[in-house]
């Protein structure tokens, strides 16, 4: 069963551009790409699918010149079937087998830019960033369009769950003029979301099966492929340092972390390669502290305080062995929120709400000596926006004031709990089920703006 997905509706506006470029499909193994073209391939004439893993003989179409039409003609012999630029979709999986059909890439899109061409690779950005000039790869910048894809969003589990009157609904939602009549069902669906997580294989078993045991094998079998991969990494770090900071990352999601002394033995310098490579993989996403003053708030993040987050919730529960059962049965916060799991689960909803088109960046704002820290800091237009992870907002909110009083970039801040939706002074408060819906908070916040001001 194919899950959709938001991307799909980016895909086929990009089928329909005239102006398309060849697509790169960036993310971490098994979030679902191949099956996401598959289903794009369903509204085409022809489709052909390039396996370099599987069918290595074919790396050897992109050696020698890169004429793309003698690539084209040697494939239509291959598969015994024609390739007609705009009734063909032409997708190229595992490319970081053979970095030249990467170049590839440029061709296509100069030679036949009729044809729809879609590349991805499971460690495809080894290669991109390789340091080794036997691997070097000429990326065919400004010809090709890049879009990152994760693990589902709650959103997309609602809908690979077979409820999509219940996605629809909070879709739909006039967040501050409505009464939402679905806070309880959607709590109970996001406690399932919390456990079984987004990857696709394991939302597909829960669907059918609404096994939670069944879903957490199949985290432990996706979690062992991840780690064998460890080895085809393209560095210098040995692979049981690669192992160790990858458990200290699972372990410690959502802690202040300094790589001089995360791991006894293990050198800051081996640690923050390992995050970089893991960050590469997608397992594992950096949140960087940064004084938040200015936009684009890494020009000035701190390199040596960071945050980790693991890739996915449900895979991070079945490894670090939390009790499942709790936060499947709690009505408590504290108890739902075992392990930062709720902390974790906002800031990689925040990254599967922004924009595919770029590799999305995470960063917190801390004032050392003063007891103070945000859990996140994002942009919305020019602002800065704080948003904090709490139960309540009783004795809970003094960081994020603490932030609004001393930067001028920022209005209003973010709150994240079991509470349905509210917006009060500068405080708009959001589900733990519906992050994705932060970034209206400036038009909200601009329209109560106005209408304190004419009360005023």
């Amino acid at each position: 069963m194919y899950i959709s997905r938001e991307v799909d509706a980016i895909l086929y506006s990009w089928k329909m551009d005239s102006k398309r470029k060849p697509i790169l499909l960036r993310g971490v193994r098994q979030c679902g790409k191949t099956s996401t073209v598959r289903a794009l391939a369903e509204s085409f004439d022809h489709y052909i699918e390039v396996n370099l893993e599987k069918q290595p003989g074919l790396s050897v179409l992109f050696e020698g010149d890169l004429d793309v039409k003698r690539i084209l003609v040697q494939l239509e012999l291959s598969f015994g079937q024609q390739i007609i630029p705009g009734k063909t979709l032409l997708f190229i999986d595992e490319i970081q087998e053979c970095p030249r059909a990467i170049t590839a890439l440029r061709y296509f899109y100069e030679d036949v830019p009729e044809l729809h061409v879609i590349a991805a690779g499971s460690l495809l950005e080894f290669v991109l960033n390789s340091k080794k000039k036997s691997k070097k790869v000429e990326f065919p910048v400004g010809r090709v369009r890049s879009i990152y894809m994760y693990p589902l969003s709650f959103m997309e589990f609602l809908k690979g769950t077979r409820r999509e009157m219940l996605a629809d609904y909070l879709s739909g939602l006039d967040l501050y003029h409505e009464e939402n009549l679905a806070h309880k069902q959607l709590l109970t669906a996001y406690k399932e979301f919390l456990i079984v997580g987004g990857m696709p294989e394991a939302v597909s078993v829960f669907s059918e099966t609404g096994s939670l045991l069944l879903c957490q094998n199949v985290h432990r079998d996706i979690l062992t492929n991840m780690k064998d991969d460890f080895n085809k990494y393209d560095s210098a770090v040995p692979a049981d340092i690669l192992r160790k900071v990858f458990d200290y990352a699972i372990h410690h999601v959502c802690k202040q972390t300094k790589a001089s002394s995360a791991i006894p033995g293990v050198s800051g310098y081996y640690f923050e390669e390992c995050i970089q490579l893991f960050r590469r993989a997608g397992l594992v996403y950096p949140v960087k502290a940064s004084p938040c003053d200015t936009i684009p708030f890494g020009a000035t993040e701190k390199e040596a305080n960071k945050k980790l987050l693991a890739f996915d919730t449900g895979i991070y529960l079945t490894e670090c062995g939390l009790d499942v059962s709790t936060i499947f049965s709690t009505d408590i916060f504290d108890e739902m929120n075992r392990g930062d799991v709720v902390e974790m689960q906002t800031g990689l909803e925040i990254i599967k709400s922004a924009s595919p088109m770029a590799d999305a960046a995470l960063f917190y704002w801390y004032r050392s000596g003063a007891n103070a820290e945000t859990d996140y800091v994002i942009s919305i237009g020019s602002n800065a926006v704080p948003v904090e992870v709490k139960a309540s907002h009783k004795g809970s909110m003094q960081s994020m004031r603490s932030f609004l009083e001393t930067h001028t970039n920022a209005f209003y801040g973010i709150r994240v709990s079991l509470e349905n939706f509210v917006c009060y002074e500068n405080i708009c408060v959001f589900p733990v089920y519906a992050v994705n819906r932060i970034s209206e908070t400036s038009k909200r916040y601009n329209e109560i703006h106005v209408e304190n001001s004419q009360e005023g």
